[in-house]
């Protein structure tokens, strides 16, 4: 027996082990949608590209805006010889060019607002594929277990000689099928699980992330009247906008090229000189204004390509407001159509499947049933309730598609 010294070294090493036990030894905590949606709009590489993008146009913007270097020349003659040339860039062609740049910007940073709309919508529907993967592996575990139980109450009535051998063996394949089925349910929950990850922005996916959600149908308001009109500010219709501006810019640019850009030169000359000369022995200074005459080309194909750039933006215009439309009145139909469908299940389709399954396991229990009828219920239940997952899936991600159709986060 041990003496109390003893017992307490030995409830302190206890505590200590487990104290100093390894953080990796703990179970991670569960992803929230909110939580992987805030990771995937910091990470997510379509979001950073099109970021990238806009920094680019930025500095695009910088570019145009810069006031032209000088340039210094010096000749190593006689007599020694300085000169600085200075672009005089204050004509039109500054303040078409800055304009263009400043809506290349502001179409560049409509581009990243929508990548975030797109990413916002894939990152829900992903979200939820998992948890209807979940959800169907949890089924297929659930028809599994009852085959089992099926199995072994079959084996037990085979001994006693109260079923045929045939029933047994039958009940056997539907175990190893609705085995089969769960790890094949296992495979879609490791693919999902990876794909959310991947929208994520994480490098090395990891089959065990785990996230937590209800998959439930629960009514929304939907404002339908003002949908359209959200639509019609969505940033790919305005980043469609800023470029036609910017393709107008580029026009009016392109039809001002002809206008010279003056140059002026002021040079320094430092004697001596010949005898004779006027500055002998001194030094000279002299300032030349230059400039460059369009005598051989009148800038014809950069009016022809900015002609053909603004057609090719307002017909890209024009499409991707038919898009918005055409998304606003899809989303819709399927909204009505998957809330319909699930309101069809909540209304007694799932609590009748239940019951039908187990009046019919009480029966064959019973021998009042064949296996032939009770796995015909098992198939019901299971198809049932598969398809309500399915519908509840459908349903939400129909609601963030409004969302995406309308360009903002309308739906609570």
């Amino acid at each position: 027996m041990l003496s109390p010294t003893w017992l307490g070294r030995a409830i302190g090493l206890l505590l200590y082990a487990g104290a100093v036990r390894p953080a990796g030894a703990q179970q991670p905590a569960a992803w929230t949608l909110e939580r992987v949606l805030a990771v995937a709009l910091r990470q997510n590489p379509d979001i950073l590209a099109a970021r990238l993008r806009a920094d680019s146009a930025h500095g695009e913007q910088r570019i145009a805006r810069a006031i032209p270097n000088p340039v210094l020349t010096s000749a190593p003659n006689q007599p020694w010889q300085y000169t600085v040339t200075l672009p005089l860039d204050v004509t039109p062609l500054r303040f078409l060019r800055t304009r263009a740049a400043g809506r290349g910007v502001a179409a560049a940073r409509a581009d990243a607002e929508d990548a975030v709309r797109e990413v916002a919508f894939t990152v829900r529907q992903a979200f939820f594929d998992l948890l209807l993967a979940e959800r169907q592996r949890g089924l297929a575990g659930d028809r599994r277990e009852i085959f089992r139980q099926l199995l072994e109450a079959d084996s037990v009535r085979l001994r006693s000689g109260d079923v045929p051998q045939r029933e047994v063996t039958k009940a056997e394949l539907e175990y190893a099928r609705a085995a089969a089925d769960l790890l094949r349910a296992d495979a879609r929950v490791h693919a999902a699980r990876v794909a959310v990850q991947l929208l994520m922005g994480v490098r090395a996916p990891d089959t065990v992330f785990t996230v937590t959600g209800d998959l439930a149908y629960r009514p929304v308001a939907v404002p339908v009247d003002s949908l359209s009109a959200l639509a019609a500010s969505r940033p790919d219709v305005r980043s469609a906008q800023e470029r036609v501006a910017q393709s107008v810019a580029l026009s009016k640019l392109a039809a001002t090229l002809w206008i010279p850009l003056p140059e002026v030169t002021l040079s320094h000359s430092k004697g001596p000189f010949a005898s004779g000369d006027l500055f002998s022995n001194g030094t000279a200074n002299a300032i030349g204004l230059g400039f460059t005459m369009p005598l051989l080309y009148w800038n014809g194909g950069e009016r022809e390509r900015s002609r053909a750039g603004l057609q090719q933006a307002e017909v890209a215009t024009r499409r991707v407001q038919a898009q918005a439309a055409a998304d606003v009145a899809t989303a819709l139909d399927a909204y009505r159509s998957a809330r319909g469908l699930a309101e069809r299940y909540e209304g007694g389709l799932l609590a009748q499947a239940d019951s039908v399954l187990e009046t019919a396991r009480y029966a064959y229990r019973r021998g009042a049933m064949s296996l032939i009828d009770l796995l015909d219920a098992i198939r019901t239940y299971a198809d049932t309730r598969a398809d309500y997952n399915a519908a509840v899936h459908d349903y939400w991600v129909s609601v963030y598609a409004l969302d995406r159709a309308a360009g903002k986060d309308i739906i609570p």
